[in-house]
């Protein structure tokens, strides 16, 4: 178990997608063997290790474009304080460096979201490089604004100044996203033995995102988390989402069986559809060329279908439950390529539980 953040408490999550999406860049890294071990929300935003050695990563983010942090921003005492109480220590830097043990091979990590100033750049690297010395004027200002600060370990500000990295990412949180879902396309399909449905890929995204590292953030301790750890949580998730076991099983999901229910549908009838949804998952991956993009594009109609259920039921024009699943029925089937028996009725069907099953409260709306 690691310390405790010295500054009280866990900070609430609203707001920390950024934050979360970067942590699981962090995190991919580590099966990539770069560290061995990531935290979050512990003695930093993100806590890195390398065997023992710590690498602490603070995560700035600003709005609006044309802005940019420089070294007098990440060395200013907090505003926000009391007059008497602005000092170095309330700063960026300061709150980077201090409270937490240093020991010999320690880093520090400026995470920032938008090019910095001349100045700051000079400490700039990529992802898991390393950055060029910084020149003799920036290090002693660095210092200088930071003097006063009292270090554990025997260190002092040159000594940390001397290991500063500034990362600079993508602006928002949905750019660091979309690198995320670059960097997991090759592990879902590693573990699927054939290609992912894009919207496969979102959904591990997403839940990596926001129940694996957004949840356990809000934890009441930090935990440590290994490569191990991590990749059990990544094939937890593809799991999920494609019920589709390593050995390439299939996993019995239950969340589209719960998800009919509120629609009157019999359990027996449920399990069917689920069946059906299997194997139209199967004969999707399968697909290829002009097939596949069939299937791409009566998914999409039949999602818009789905969503103009949902916004009827939302609105009260349909009642939730059993006329909600009835009126979705009835406009799948009634797709003119359904009709004319372009598509079997069963094959449109088995989409809609496709879709069914990755949505939440398809027919009944959340208490």
């Amino acid at each position: 178990m690691t310390l405790d953040p010295a500054d009280g408490g866990r900070r609430s999550r609203r707001g920390f997608l950024y934050q979360d999406a970067v942590t699981l860049l962090d995190c991919l890294d580590m099966l990539d063997g770069h560290w061995t071990a990531v935290s979050w929300e512990d003695l930093e935003d993100i806590l890195c290790h390398r065997d023992a050695t710590p690498v602490y990563r603070q995560v700035k983010t600003i709005e609006g474009a044309g802005k940019r942090h420089s070294v007098a921003d990440v060395c200013r005492p907090d505003l926000a304080k009391k007059t008497e109480n602005r000092t170095a220590e309330t700063s960026y830097l300061g709150k980077l460096f201090l409270g937490k043990p240093l020991p010999e091979g320690t880093r520090f990590t400026l995470i920032v979201n938008e090019t910095p100033a001349q100045d700051l750049y000079e400490f700039a690297c990529e992802r898991g490089g390393t950055r060029e010395p910084v020149s003799d004027k920036t290090r002693k200002t660095v210092i200088d604004k930071l003097a006063g600060l009292t270090l554990p370990d025997g260190r002092d500000v040159g000594w940390c100044v001397d290991r500063l990295d500034v990362l600079v990412t993508a602006r928002t949180s949905e750019q660091v996203e979309d690198e995320a879902r670059r960097r997991l396309a090759p592990l879902v399909r590693a573990y699927l033995g054939q290609d992912p449905i894009v919207t496969e890929v979102d959904e591990v995204l997403k839940w990596l995102v926001s129940v694996h590292i957004g949840r356990s953030a809000a934890e009441a301790r930090s935990r440590r988390h290994t490569a191990e750890d991590f990749r059990a949580a990544f094939e937890e998730a593809v799991l999920r989402v494609t019920g589709q076991r390593r050995d390439g099983g299939m996993e019995r999901l239950m969340t589209l069986q719960e998800k009919l229910r509120p629609a009157g549908v019999m359990e027996a009838e449920a399990e069917r559809q689920h069946e059906a949804m299997l194997a139209f998952r199967r004969t999707q991956r399968g697909s290829l060329g002009s097939k596949r993009q069939g299937y791409a594009a009566l998914s999409d109609k039949i999602f818009a279908i789905c969503q103009l259920t949902a916004a009827k039921r939302r609105a009260g024009r349909i009642d939730a439950g059993s006329p909600a699943y009835l009126a979705t029925i009835d406009a799948v089937c009634e797709l003119p390529e359904v009709v004319a028996g372009e598509v079997p009725i069963s094959e449109a069907l088995a989409v809609l539980s496709d879709i069914t099953a990755r949505c939440q409260n398809r027919y009944e709306d959340a208490s």
